[in-house]
């Protein structure tokens, strides 16, 4: 039994900072949360004094295969990255307790996904798409994917389902559920980096409607990439759950009309805008004009019209570090003009919330998975504060510690 006192906690759930709080983790779950300095009978004991403890917390976008340097390729397989070890080794060090896996080789992921109970490799929760929907001689396999390998027949076949009009759309569908994917994911975008200005082809929004229909009838939710808003009005329109991105990095439009915002509240549709991402790349696509100054300004016109906010960061694409890329998110979303305290319970119990795990994970209370970081400065003073981490504890196990040995 573990019991951290006199924290100043700051739970996930939106509530302020609890002073002096007293944290009891048995099990992998916190049994106790409240300010009573009583502690129980032989447990082991951190005093916190002047420290603040939040939530672990989730990356709503990530390639749990990639690499954020250009000396390996991303997307490799499961034994090329060596069992996903600068993945699973960064976003731990950095407080990251659970991913999206938003496009990875399907079978390898799903396979790691379900060995994760019963391994005991320290690993981020790890929620995967599997084998992704896009079009033929599209985003992202015929794109970025032909520099990393994707190009291979068995290796493409297994990463994407390509879509044409002979595609029996449906029971693609029902045979990647089958996989034991998390969600569905497809690809509604035309920007090519590489080859920019350049625009590759997409698929259809019809085609995108059957995606969703089937996936809805088989109990799955469908995320949607896109590049601009005339897309992401086509993904809301096709009834997607998700919008990942909002612009991308050589969006020509780049204004969002109120009808389209209407549209995503009334859907409550959940855009994950990932922010960090499009700011690390907006100078990186030769003629292409930054886009970064709409998508702050967007950010909050969703956040003012009560649409809900993943947050995600396209983490293990080139200039997106895993782990600590998620704390320069909250930092954006906090320079987009959202609260130091609304961003913390969006990057925790709200990411939680989307994924259907907020019973279980997200926030410090009584009876969900004992996940916290423990920090030496308060994120409500500044957000970069986040950073300040001394001790990690994923499933009230410690698996970063700058603390207790020191």
């Amino acid at each position: 039994m573990l019991v951290f006192k006199n924290a100043r906690l700051i739970d996930g759930t939106g509530r302020g900072a609890v002073e002096r709080s007293t944290i009891v983790v048995q099990d992998g779950c916190f049994t106790r949360v409240d300010t009573n300095p009583d502690v129980p009978e032989g447990a082991n004991v951190i005093d916190l004094h002047g420290k603040t403890v939040i939530p672990g917390l989730s990356d709503a976008h990530t390639h749990f295969s990639g690499s954020s340097d250009f000396d390996r390729p991303g997307f490799g397989r499961r034994r090329q990255t060596y069992n996903y070890i600068e993945a699973r080794e960064f976003f731990l060090n950095w407080g990251v307790t659970t991913v999206r896996s938003c496009g990875d080789i399907g079978p390898d992921i799903l396979a790691y996904c379900r060995e994760q109970e019963a391994d005991t490799t320290p690993s981020p929760r790890v929620l995967a798409v599997g084998s992704w929907f896009q079009a033929p001689k599209g985003h992202p396999a015929f794109t970025v994917g032909v520099q990393v390998g994707l190009s291979d027949p068995e290796t493409l076949r297994e990463a994407a389902v390509i879509i044409d009009e002979d595609t029996d759309i449906e029971a693609e569908v029902e045979r990647v559920v089958s996989m034991g994917v998390f969600e569905i994911k497809a690809f509604l975008g035309h920007i090519d980096k590489g080859n920019y200005p350049v625009p590759v082809p997409h698929m259809t929004a019809q085609q995108l409607q059957r995606i969703v229909q089937k996936a809805h009838e088989l109990g799955k939710r469908v995320i949607c990439h896109v590049d601009d808003p005339s897309e992401m009005e086509a993904a809301v329109q096709a009834g997607v759950d998700g919008i990942e991105h909002m612009l991308a990095d050589g969006a020509e439009h780049t204004e969002f009309s109120q009808q389209l915002i209407d549209l995503l509240k009334e859907r409550k549709t959940v855009v994950d805008p990932t922010m960090i991402s499009i700011l690390r790349w907006d100078h990186q696509v030769p003629r292409a004009k930054p886009v970064f100054p709409a998508l702050k300004k967007a950010v909050k016109q969703f956040y003012d019209a009560g649409i809900p906010l993943a947050v995600g960061c396209d983490s293990g694409i080139p200039f997106v570090p895993f782990g600590e890329s998620l704390h320069d998110e909250m930092k954006c979303l906090t320079d987009a003009g959202i609260p130091a305290l609304k961003v913390i319970s969006m990057a925790t119990l709200g990411n939680a919330e989307i994924f259907g795990l907020s019973d279980t994970l997200g926030s410090i209370e009584p009876g969900k998975r004992a996940d916290l970081i423990v920090l030496d400065d308060d994120p409500l003073d500044n957000m970069e504060n986040t950073k300040s981490i001394r001790l990690v504890l994923k499933d009230g196990q410690i698996v970063r510690d700058g603390l207790l040995n020191q």
